[in-house]
């Protein structure tokens, strides 16, 4: 009987030994799930955060244009004028204007080829070229 009553005692401890490490194992086991579930939500907000911004950052250049057209205040006048006005305008500014019209004036040459550029690059835009129109007319002396 003895013998009986020690193999249930060591069987009695073995199994006191085992629940007592399962719920050690049950407990830490929780602790570790709830780190990973806190460090799951952090790297989720920290992953949608920096999508917000990107996205914010990287507008296509339709979007960029878009939005600076709408913060803009727009002429219509100008642009109206510039649609029937503009290339009349152009070509006699581009004659009277050029740089080789004063090959001898080292100054005027210069002025002209800055002016002559200008035209160039807002050859549909009315307005800018009747000012340059006057700045032509101010610097180079230039009838028209």
């Amino acid at each position: 009987m003895k013998m009986n009553d020690t193999l249930i005692q060591d069987t009695l401890q073995m199994a006191h030994q085992v629940i007592s490490q399962s719920k050690e194992i049950h407990q830490s086991t929780n602790w570790w799930m709830w780190l990973s579930i806190a460090e799951f939500g952090v790297l989720t907000y920290l992953l949608i955060k920096k999508k917000i911004n990107n996205n914010t950052i990287q507008m296509s250049a339709k979007q960029k244009f878009k939005k600076e057209s709408l913060e803009q205040d727009i002429d219509f006048d100008n642009i109206i004028n510039s649609s029937f006005n503009s290339n009349e305008l152009y070509d006699k500014l581009k004659v009277k204007c050029h740089p080789d019209r004063f090959p001898n004036d080292n100054k005027k040459n210069i002025i002209a080829e800055n002016i002559f550029q200008e035209i160039t690059k807002n050859k549909n835009n009315v307005k800018r070229l009747l000012e340059l129109k006057q700045e032509a007319i101010q610097k180079l002396n230039i009838n028209f």
